[in-house]
């Protein structure tokens, strides 16, 4: 059951991520385009599609930054874990080696 959950929220996550980065880049163009006809000048067409662009980036960002946190704080977890193992090692090595000297 979990596992249904989790594919259902990854399909989720990849709709969400594609109409984010969608909508403001198609409305931007449309923008542009329409500023384009009245005013003219090719410009306002490219301003506005790097203006959607951006913020499609940026909606991508913040929709994936606590996705990524969690794997963080996860990976963080394990690597102090693991440096505690080295460290309890190093000091039963060190014991070892000095019960070896009074012998």
């Amino acid at each position: 059951m979990k596992s249904k959950h989790k594919v259902i929220r990854a399909l989720m996550l990849v709709t969400q991520l594609g109409i984010s980065m969608m909508v403001p880049v198609l409305l931007c163009v449309w923008l542009g385009g329409l500023l384009q006809k009245k005013l003219g000048s090719p410009l306002w067409l490219w301003v506005f599609l790097f203006l959607g662009m951006g913020a499609a980036f940026r909606n991508v960002y913040y929709l994936l930054k606590p996705f990524y946190s969690r794997d963080k704080e996860r990976e963080d977890a394990e690597l102090a874990y693991i440096e505690n193992l080295k460290k309890e090692g190093l000091r039963r090595q060190q014991e070892q080696k000095e019960k070896k000297e009074q012998k």
